[in-house]
């Protein structure tokens, strides 16, 4: 599947299984999600589909520039929330980690390391040391990746580092079942995050 699929998909299964309380929750899952979504297809970028890693980074950083531009203009918390449940030193671990961990990624094959369990369980645990609330929001993108993948016809090393790929070939990764799943799951993130930010204003 394409980046944007994936992202689609992935907010859309977050914010529908996570049902964000407030503003902050709402958008900070949002952008966690979108980066969660993607960030597995870091991996291309070891062949002919380079580019394709590019436009990853490239949603990557533009998701966590929404979020750090919404806080600057609105100011609606997220900052405050964030340092609540951690310190700038906690932080800059995590993430320097959360980096060390994307750049061995995208040196190894397409769908291995970064499409397994082991990358989930790495990964999900940075954010874990800086923002708690927010693994369940990545983890649920990050899945929700692994499952689209799973239908494509190559298929994913999903116990690396095991050998063994997983996969039920029945699409490939820019048919018809992809263009369905994006509309889908664009319809659903946009119509989900405008019901559960009116929920949010009107209580």
């Amino acid at each position: 599947m394409l980046g944007k699929t994936h992202m689609a998909a992935g907010v859309a299964a977050s914010l529908l299984i996570m049902q964000p309380k407030n503003i902050q929750e709402l958008i900070l899952g949002t952008g966690v999600s979108a980066i969660g979504a993607v960030i597995s297809d870091i991996d291309s970028g070891t062949s002919e589909r380079h580019k394709d890693a590019d436009k990853i980074i490239f949603m990557t950083l533009a998701a966590a520039a929404a979020m750090i531009a919404i806080e600057y203009i609105w100011h609606v918390g997220l900052y405050r929330k964030i340092m609540s449940n951690s310190s700038a030193a906690r932080i800059v671990t995590a993430f320097a980690a959360f980096l060390v961990i994307c750049a061995f990624g995208k040196e190894q094959p397409h769908r291995s390391f970064m499409h397994s369990i082991l990358a989930l369980a790495l990964l999900a645990g940075c954010v874990a040391v800086f923002l708690p609330l927010m693994v369940p929001y990545f983890s649920i993108a990050f899945i929700s990746h692994l499952v689209l993948d799973f239908l494509n016809r190559k298929g994913e090393r999903l116990l690396y580092p095991l050998r063994c790929r997983f996969s039920l070939g029945i699409c490939s990764s820019k048919g018809l079942v992809n263009k369905l799943i994006c509309k889908a799951g664009f319809l659903t993130s946009v119509g989900v995050f405008v019901l559960l930010l009116a929920d949010i204003c009107l209580f």
